[in-house]
């Protein structure tokens, strides 16, 4: 076969030596009826690489949409077309290469119902515009995917097309919006024959410089330091199924800052993970909810009891906040018969804090133990969009510290026709040696889920049991143990054109929870909700929950099984979201919750606005606010240092973040982005409440305690910049440049306007930091390929 040439031109010796893709069916609007606009697939491969190329006619080929974004934006205000490659056939798990009318790739991995939208793979594509509309030829090397060995495969395949201006999507193998999963609504490639999966060693190093400056203005220390760093990335094809990805020496610099929170929650804030390695290709791991990537590389084990160490005369001079990161292995893949397999490793070094006494001499504190991070899945996919899965996460610490496992079963089976589902699982958590007097420490989870997944009615029951012992926090993520929730739920939705709307979903919900031990009730809700999608494409929604009774919160006081009683409420909130493809463009939400005993109310909104200068600039601006009156919740007592203080605090909690988004796409290949973000939380006390055993609580007069000053308010602002260039000059390979700008300002004088507020923020020390860093892809099969020319 002679390869076709990625020109954005069709040539018909080429590319009509096969019979094209056609008949497309929309998916929305209007679900089932045939494609507004003619379009034709052609499929075509070689030793090497699948070669996709696609004529979509437009009967204005004038008013196509090519607004530029960064690569894997997805859909953006432009045209777009899209291949779904099922490479095993087994309608669960695809590769998705999706390419815009303005030249901008997006690559997608499903696995399940879930998409990887971080995964990266190396492939190449060109489109181009011409009186009929306009065509895109794509080239997927099969070192970008993997495939069964056989000498004749079947795979599942779908094309998808996006015409903007009119918001349709279509598909050429009709995927029906009333049946639950996607991939297994797709075609069937068939006959492709003596295709082999390439050596897949590729490598991609890299190097990067940093300069900070902080003014720590510290005798002795300058406000500057500088780094040099390199390292390399590792992708290698074991076979043709598995492949083993490694970072060595990590540099994760350049992630995008956290949004960082006043927490006044009994519970942990759960960040994204923006670190590329742990968030590509992952999928297999995070299946059963038991890894949580953050773990690795984060906060030192005893980092908030380092003061703590100290002996007399000694002052903490370092303590870092990040636990430092050696390296990270990851073996993923799926055999033939639908068996995926996983294992992940990183290993975190030995951090210490520095002490300094008067006399100058310094010594270290370990805060955190040299760690081993593992996890091991087993998922095997079965008929009828099913699965089992076995997880196993391990954390092994040195320095005689606690160790900690997690083992978990997860199971979903679905009938023939994919309209009844059932999902189960059960986990059991391991703690060695964390506990004195335990040598093991065992606890466990369990849940069922039984659903109706199809079809305009909808519903679902679910048992959900978590013992007052069970605890992943080593590796995965939970904020609360010790629950027994039972909910139910019904839907009906309507996916076809109604009245104004052309779609419309409904909710109603009901939800019990108890405690595991002792099994004492903690409060049961009742709420519904209601979106449309209108047909100009405004969508909006509205939300409604009562709790009609008390409900027993045990973990707001920090002193189980202190119980803290909260009466009756109820809330109500509603948004909408207008058409995208206007250049002016917002979402707006309001909400507002109220309980009566204590005269409660919070009340929040959001407005965001987005405006698109042109095909290359777009602005987001987001501004939220609420005003939390009257908020009852756990103080601690300065005069009880580490102790529960039995005292809760009335305060008034007003919350404002603004952020402000824009990006300037140069090209394809080129842009500028901007991510700004404020958040200025302040809690004002107004009184204190004396907590009583029953879980009531009454008023604290100036008579009962005359030094209730002693409970200070809180001003609190974070306040973040990351301005991002990236230029992809080649295939795979990168230029990043960054300036990252970071403030927290924490104090007990609250201002009361928010530019006072906001000028007060802008002079606090502040944290600049400039990096460049340079990766370059290289492809073991590439240089073979020029060696041997």
């Amino acid at each position: 076969m002679q390869a076709p040439v990625l020109d954005g031109v069709l040539e018909p010796e080429v590319w009509q030596t096969v019979v094209p893709a056609t008949n497309f069916v929309r998916y929305e609007p209007h679900n089932g009826k045939p494609s507004s606009q003619k379009t034709e697939v052609y499929m075509l491969y070689d030793n090497d690489a699948i070669y996709i190329g696609a004529q979509l006619y437009d009967t204005a080929p004038d008013s196509i949409l090519t607004q530029l974004g960064e690569r894997d934006s997805g859909e953006n205000n432009s045209d777009m077309f899209g291949v779904y490659l099922d490479t095993y056939n087994d309608k669960q798990n695809a590769f998705a290469f999706l390419v815009s009318a303005a030249g901008v790739q997006t690559d997608i991995k499903i696995s399940q119902g879930s998409e990887d939208r971080n995964w990266d793979a190396v492939w190449a594509s060109n489109v181009k515009r011409n009186e009929q509309g306009w065509v895109v030829e794509m080239r997927i090397p099969y070192g970008a995917i993997r495939f069964p060995k056989a000498a004749v495969q079947t795979w599942g395949i779908n094309y998808m097309r996006i015409i903007r201006r009119t918001r349709e999507k279509s598909y050429w193998n009709h995927v029906d919006n009333s049946v639950s999963g996607f991939v297994n609504q797709e075609g069937r490639a068939i006959g492709i024959e003596s295709i082999k999966s390439p050596v897949r060693l590729q490598f991609t190093p890299y190097v990067s410089g940093y300069v900070n400056h902080y003014p720590s203005n510290l005798e002795g220390k300058s406000n500057y330091s500088h780094s040099i760093n390199g390292g390399m990335d590792v992708k290698y094809g074991i076979n043709d199924a598995f492949t083993l990805d490694v970072t060595l020496i990590p540099d994760f610099g350049q992630a995008q800052s956290d949004n960082q929170v006043l927490n006044l929650s009994p519970f942990e804030v759960k960040f994204s993970e923006n670190r590329q390695f742990f968030t590509e290709g992952t999928e297999l791991f995070n299946k059963a909810g038991l890894f949580y990537s953050r773990r690795i590389g984060g906060t030192p084990l005893l980092y908030s009891k380092a003061r703590n160490q100290l002996t007399a005369g000694e002052t903490l001079e370092e303590n870092p906040s990040v636990s430092s990161l050696v390296n990270a292995a990851k073996v993923s893949g799926r055999t033939r018969k639908g068996l995926g397999i996983g294992i992940f490793n990183a290993l975190t070094r030995n951090m210490f804090a520095t002490a300094k006494n008067e006399e100058g001499e310094t010594r270290e504190i370990l805060t955190d133990p040299f760690t081993n991070y593992n996890v091991f899945v087993l998922d095997q996919t079965l008929r009828n969009n099913s699965f089992v899965t076995f997880t196993n996460t391990n954390v092994t610490r040195s320095q005689s510290f606690y160790d900690a496992n997690v083992s978990g079963i997860q199971l979903r089976f679905a009938d023939k026709t994919n309209t009844y589902a059932v999902r189960a699982g059960g986990n059991v958590s391991q703690l060695f040696g964390k506990f004195e007097g335990e040598d093991v420490t065992l606890g466990h989870q369990y849940n069922i889920n039984l659903a109706k997944v199809s079809g305009n009615f909808k519903y679902n029951l679910n048992h959900s049991v978590e013992s007052d012992k069970y605890d992943i926090n080593d590796l995965g993520f939970i904020r609360n143990n010790n629950e027994v929730s039972t909910s139910a739920q019904v839907n009906y939705n309507f996916y076809q054109p109604i009245w104004k709307f052309l779609s419309w979903n409904n909710r109603l919900n009901v939800n019990h929870s108890m405690l595991y031990a002792p099994r004492e009730f903690i409060s049961m809700n009742i709420g519904g909700g209601h979106s449309v999608k209108f047909r100009s494409f405004t969508s909006a929604h509205f939300n409604w929950s009562v709790r009609p009774g008390n409900a027993y919160d045990y973990f707001e006081a920090r002193n189980f099984p202190q119980v803290v009683i909260k009466p009756p409420a109820f809330e109500a909130s509603g948004g909408i979201s207008t058409d995208y493809r206007k250049r002016l463009a917002f979402d707006a939400s309001l909400g507002h919750w109220e309980s009566n005993k204590y005269n409660q109310s919070n009340w929040w909104g959001s407005f965001n606005p987005r405006f698109r200068v042109n095909d290359k600039l777009l602005l987001v601006n987001g501004n939220n606010y609420s005003i939390n009156k009257h908020s009852i919740g756990y103080i601690s007592d300065p005069n009880l240092p580490g102790k529960p203080s039995n005292i809760l605090a009335d305060r008034d909690v007003v919350t404002i973040t603004t952020t402000l988004s824009g990006a300037y796409i140069f090209n394809e290949r080129t842009g500028l982005t901007l991510n700004m973000r404020h958040y200025w939380s302040k809690a004002e006390n107004n009184w204190l409440y004396a907590l009583q055993k029953d879980g009531d609580i009454t008023r604290i007069t100036e008579e009962q305690d005359p030094n209730q000053s002693r409970f200070k308010d809180i001003n609190y602002n974070a306040f973040n910049i990351d301005l991002v260039y990236s230029w992809r000059f080649a295939p795979g390979s990168e230029l990043r440049v960054v300036w990252k700008n970071a403030i927290q300002e924490r104090s007990n004088t609250v201002s009361p306007l928010y530019f006072d507020n906001l000028s007060r923020t802008i002079q606090a020390p502040q944290n600049n930091n400039f990096s460049v860093k340079l990766l370059y892809f290289i492809d073991y099969i590439a240089i073979k390929n020029v060696l041997s020319a």
